[in-house]
């Protein structure tokens, strides 16, 4: 390993200077470790990032190492990795540590993909269909389905309203389409629900309000307050989803990198080929969207910034996803009776579906990876 190497190739002034160090610790003088160079010769320094560059470059088909440029590459930057990710990594089992290069590395992943599903929460399972061996998405059951029929049935008749005038909303409207989406998909879904009215709550405001798209008429203003009702009462009575939506504020989002939004647009047909039909048209929806960069109306040179609801929903559900398949993975490693589980024989499926390098849980994990790095974890 890169660290291993350089700390055998370093001088002996150099572990003169760490004895140095430890001696005044033990003097009660910590203070004036901070006064002493930590490099005695410029050629440590210099075999150090001759190392790096080799250990950067080299060839790693199977990502072994991926975790591990990524972590030195931000000490040397002065920029670390999220510091609850390395002490999870720190607690690894000695076990593992005392394995191959290849288990430790599967520990991370398995460390890194939980950690962005309990960033990013939905209300709702991730599972295997074993009939077709595609994943689908079943949301938790509505606790009240009355008061949320009659909040559903407020937005309807306001945006009825507000259609029928020259109230400057149309059928075509991302506002309109994703409202629809609402009263018709997402009627028995509080999770997507919540979601989805959050962010067309934020973008009817900003039309009132800030770019006056639209008139503050009594049909628009109304169309706003039902839809913020909505909000309202779903929290109010799913306490999940308003745990999830506090959870989110939280999160300072980064912007998509170029390279991201490319792996995004290569990983989408692997998501379809193993996802059935509702959740295929939710994926192509979030990747279209954050892809696009369409949130709303930035100043000129501010970077654009993923939207918070569809980056949640798109990384929960892969995080999951690649969850699944690992533990199915590990079930068909137990022996042949868990193979010829419903799910270890659903997984085996949906991985044969398509043939991609690192097959279809290495496609996953990539995206998982991207959530982590939107987050600032990585």
């Amino acid at each position: 390993m890169i660290i291993e190497k350089a700390t055998a190739t370093s001088n002996t002034s150099h572990f003169a200077s760490s004895a140095s160090d430890a001696r005044l610790s033990i003097l009660n003088e910590p203070h004036q470790i901070f006064g002493h160079p930590l490099w005695h010769s410029t050629d440590d320094v210099g075999r150090v990032l001759q190392l790096w560059q080799v250990f950067e470059t080299r060839k790693d088909p199977e990502g072994i190492w991926n975790f591990w440029r990524t972590w030195y590459r931000g000490m040397l930057t002065g920029e670390p990795i999220d510091w609850d990710l390395q002490l999870q990594i720190s607690l690894i089992d000695d076990t593992i540590w005392a394995a191959e290069p290849k288990a430790v590395a599967r520990e991370i992943e398995r460390i890194q993909t939980e950690m962005l599903a309990a960033k990013l929460p939905m209300a709702e399972r991730i599972e295997i269909n074993p009939d077709t061996g595609k994943f689908r998405a079943v949301p938790i059951s509505v606790e009240n389905p009355v008061t949320l029929s009659a909040l559903l049935s407020q937005i309807e008749d306001a945006l009825e309203d507000c259609l029928g005038g020259h109230n400057g909303l149309a059928e075509r409207s991302g506002n309109v389409k994703k409202l629809n989406r609402v009263l018709t998909k997402y009627r028995n879904d509080p999770q997507n629900a919540e979601l989805t009215l959050t962010r067309v709550a934020g973008r009817l405001r900003n039309q009132l309000h800030e770019t006056r798209e639209l008139a503050d008429n009594e049909d628009n203003l109304a169309l706003l307050d039902a839809v913020e009702e909505g909000v309202r009462g779903i929290r109010a009575n799913h306490p999940e989803e308003a745990a999830n939506r506090e959870q989110l504020t939280k999160q300072a989002l980064k912007a998509l990198t170029p390279e991201d939004k490319a792996l995004l647009e290569q990983a989408l047909p692997v998501l379809t080929a193993i996802s059935e039909p509702e959740l295929v048209d939710d994926f192509k929806h979030d990747i279209q969207e954050l892809i696009n960069d369409s949130i709303l109306p930035l100043p000129i040179g501010a970077p654009p910034l993923p939207g918070a609801d569809v980056t949640t929903r798109l990384f929960d559900r892969v995080s999951k996803m690649r969850l699944l398949i690992r533990n199915g993975k590990d079930l068909a490693r137990q022996g042949a009776q868990a193979f010829d589980s419903d799910l270890a024989k659903s997984v085996r499926l949906a991985a044969l579906a398509i043939s991609v390098t690192g097959g279809v849980g290495g496609v996953l994990y990539a995206v998982v990876q991207v959530g982590l790095r939107i987050l600032g974890v990585l």
